[in-house]
């Protein structure tokens, strides 16, 4: 189903994120710029988005327009990561649909590490 298609409120996943070193290693080769020392938030909220993307079918044309993440505790980049998405609103402007996805993220005793939001714009011109 198409990102578009789910309501506000629908869940996606749970995700299980691990950032081992063989993971770690390819997102260093991916991101230019990224020193493996220095990327793990960032790399967590790729490969969580990713598998999100992998999900859903994302509608030609879908532009990432921002993305925003907040940690609220300190984690080791190693240990299993829960993420869990939701869609947390939809608007409607002139044909073109504005989607935020908030993204939560766990460890295993269910503390909060952190969030992040995004937004993806939808032309609906057919």
């Amino acid at each position: 189903m198409s990102i578009n298609s789910f309501p506000v409120g629908h869940l996606f996943g749970p995700y299980e994120i691990i950032l081992d070193d063989f993971t770690s290693s390819l997102y260093s080769k991916a991101i230019i710029n990224r020193k493996i020392e220095t990327h793990s938030p960032f790399a967590i909220v790729s490969m969580t988005f990713g598998k999100l993307l992998a999900d859903i079918n994302l509608e030609e044309g879908a532009i990432h327009l921002n993305q925003t993440i907040n940690w609220v505790k300190k984690f080791d980049e190693k240990e299993r990561i829960v993420a869990s998405a939701k869609i947390v609103s939809k608007t409607e402007r002139r044909n073109n649909f504005f989607i935020k996805i908030k993204i939560e993220y766990m460890n295993k005793l269910k503390n909060k590490l952190g969030e992040s939001i995004s937004t993806i714009l939808i032309n609906n011109n057919e």
